[in-house]
């Protein structure tokens, strides 16, 4: 059984490229940007939201930046 949640995690750190934060300057989280019910082990409710505490977060961060930055250059 330990496995199988191990598994599912690894499953889902590869996965990172499809998401999408807001940081909200608080060192190990951020604002999780991803619509509809949200299945990620990472993300944790908090008022009308979800926030992401994945343990490659600064990943994660950066990439959401360089997409934000290319769709206002267009």
């Amino acid at each position: 059984m330990k496995a199988e949640k191990t598994n599912s995690k690894s499953r889902n750190l590869r996965k990172t490229e499809d998401c999408c934060v807001s940081d909200i300057g608080l060192n190990g989280f951020a604002e999780c940007q991803m619509s509809g019910p949200n299945p990620c082990p990472y993300a944790m409710p908090f008022g009308y939201g979800f926030l992401c505490q994945h343990p490659h977060l600064d990943k994660i961060i950066a990439k959401s930046q360089e997409r934000q930055s290319a769709a206002f250059s267009k």
